[in-house]
């Protein structure tokens, strides 16, 4: 399964995650990780992930590779909005463009990860 993680970390966190990675692969684990997105607070997180932009992001899932212009149709949407929105999630690896110029979601599973001291 393609998975991405989203979670809440600082710049000590990232490095902690880079050390453990490092471990894993000098160990001999060279298993496929699921990809991970770190936002620097919950607000960072949830500016960047509306409920408009979800509702993009499963329609372009389930409607595979696309134009953003098919896209805006399938939402309903204007296209500048579409548009703006698909680039604020290509900024979060969440959604990738091929050499066709087709958007689409390379996850089958999103998760988020967050504790409540760092959320609040």
């Amino acid at each position: 399964m393609n998975e991405v993680k989203l979670h809440i970390s600082d710049l000590d966190g990232f490095f902690e995650n880079a050390i453990e990675g490092a471990r894993r692969i000098d160990a001999g684990d060279l298993s496929e990780q699921p990809g991970i997105v770190a936002f620097d607070s919950m607000e960072v997180l949830l500016k960047v992930l509306t409920a408009n932009r979800w509702l993009l992001l499963r329609t372009l899932r389930r409607e595979g590779r696309t134009s953003i212009r098919r896209l805006a149709q399938l939402l309903g949407r204007d296209y500048r909005a579409v548009h703006s929105d698909v680039h604020a999630l290509m900024q979060a690896d969440l959604i990738e463009r091929n050499d066709s110029n087709e958007i689409f979601v390379p996850w089958d599973r999103i998760t988020a990860e967050m504790a409540i001291d760092l959320a609040a």
